[in-house]
């Protein structure tokens, strides 16, 4: 199996291109740096992920509009589960 961009498939490429789209970081209330990013996967819907160098949330369910909410929000956001 290659890895190279012109060997994966239509699917694969969608689902880089909309990872890669939706993300953004913010910074929370102790001045660590999360990132946040719409991840799709095979075998179920997409999720938030939340990184940082503390360790990562995976947020299943969240608002269509996530992009736009305040970095408050965001990250209260992120203690769901």
């Amino acid at each position: 199996m290659s890895s190279k961009p012109s060997e994966w498939s239509a699917s694969e490429s969608r689902v880089r291109e909309r990872s890669n789209r939706a993300s953004r970081t913010l910074t929370d209330e102790d001045g660590r740096i999360w990132r946040v990013r719409e991840v799709a996967f095979a075998d179920a819907a997409p999720s938030l992920i939340f990184e940082s160098e503390a360790g990562f949330r995976r947020v299943r369910v969240y608002p269509g509009e996530w992009r736009s909410l305040s970095d408050v929000e965001l990250y209260e956001l992120s203690w769901r589960t």
